[in-house]
């Protein structure tokens, strides 16, 4: 049995030309490999209420997938339409033959195997972990004490002793090996926190021979499997370059295999539009995003001034109000994931 793990996948319509090369790399992965089945792990979509385009190229993705293999689908947190631990997700629309929607955690007895979605209340996955039979493997979206998150916070406090058995995990995007724990990370960078790491994805196999570098075995039980861990040199990548070095990187950019979304940072001092527009007009960059260099060190002090009361804040009420006071394109899910970008950024 050959198993393809990916997790993370993200899939995102709003910046132009995103989603398809998302959905591109996503298949020539599946293609290369020919697996049996395949384990997506969570944060299929990006946000919460995907939009129709997204949900009609991961269709896509499932119809090819299921045309040879068996397809499991473990929720993550954006692919929850709340945080009320439910199990309601848009996954669900996805589920027909040869493909497993796992909305709640499930003890697979016949491949000895234990999915384990995203839940905001982790007592239910401490629980679930300890229930989980010797022997069996674990296949989870969600972090342990010490672990970041995509947004850097470390949004779990999960003891590593509360594993005890082979695991791999979703959520925490960078590719990490401890023990028994295996975060398998992101197929692909997701935003530009991610810029320059190496991504991943696993393949599991009963058996035959070792083909590629980074090969481990695990045994689980007197059960012994290869687990490979592949380099993904294509698809999306998030780059960053200050102005003065992006001329000296068009070889690099102009890879055809990647889509670019690169972040130029102009010191704010000299440089120009039109510096910019001269470095760029000859790079493959799909998707450009520029930020202006701050005036004053970030270390020093540019006020002492402090009110005796709050003069403007925005916070959920703001946005709240925001809606439904307005004829706003806007959903409340993106106002809301907006204001937390701001406060990540402070």
């Amino acid at each position: 049995m050959r198993t393809l793990l990916l997790t993370d996948l993200h899939f995102n319509a709003k910046p132009k030309g995103l989603l398809e090369a998302q959905k591109k790399c996503v298949l020539d992965i599946f293609r290369k490999e020919s697996p049996n089945e395949v384990i997506l792990m969570g944060d299929i979509f990006m946000h919460r209420k995907p939009i129709p385009r997204e949900l009609l190229a991961f269709k896509d993705v499932i119809l090819e997938m299921g045309g040879s293999s068996h397809v499991y689908l473990l929720r993550g947190n954006h692919d929850s339409e709340t945080k009320a631990d439910d199990g309601v997700t848009s996954l669900s629309l996805f589920e027909e033959a040869g493909v497993e929607v796992i909305t709640h955690t499930w003890i697979d007895e016949v491949s000895k195997r234990v999915f384990i979605p995203h839940y905001e209340d982790e007592e239910i996955i401490k629980k679930a972990l300890e229930e989980v039979p010797i022997g069996y493997t674990v296949f989870g979206h969600f972090g342990y004490g010490g672990s970041l998150n995509s947004a850097g916070d470390a949004d779990f406090s999960i003891p590593f002793s509360s594993f005890n058995n082979i695991t791999f995990l979703g959520h925490v995007h960078r590719h990490n090996k401890r023990g028994k724990v295996t975060i398998v990370g992101t197929p692909y960078t997701t935003d530009y926190h991610e810029a320059g790491k190496t991504n991943y994805y696993a393949i599991l196999d009963d058996g035959g021979p070792r083909t590629k570098t980074n090969v481990g075995w695990i045994s689980s039980e007197g059960e012994t499997y290869i687990v490979e861990f592949k380099p993904i040199e294509h698809g999306p990548r998030h780059l960053m370059f200050d102005l003065s070095n992006l001329q000296f990187s068009k070889d690099f950019i102009n890879d055809s295999k990647y889509f670019n979304l690169v972040r130029v940072y102009l010191d704010e001092l000299s440089d120009t539009q039109k510096d910019l527009h001269e470095f760029i007009e000859d790079l493959d960059i799909g998707y450009l995003d520029v930020k202006y260099r701050p005036v004053f060190d970030e270390k020093e002090e540019l006020s002492n001034y402090s009110p005796s009361e709050t003069l403007f804040s925005i916070d959920d009420s703001t946005i709240n109000s925001y809606v439904e006071d307005t004829n706003s394109t806007l959903t409340k899910e993106t106002l809301l994931e907006g204001l937390k970008l701001l406060r990540d950024e402070n």
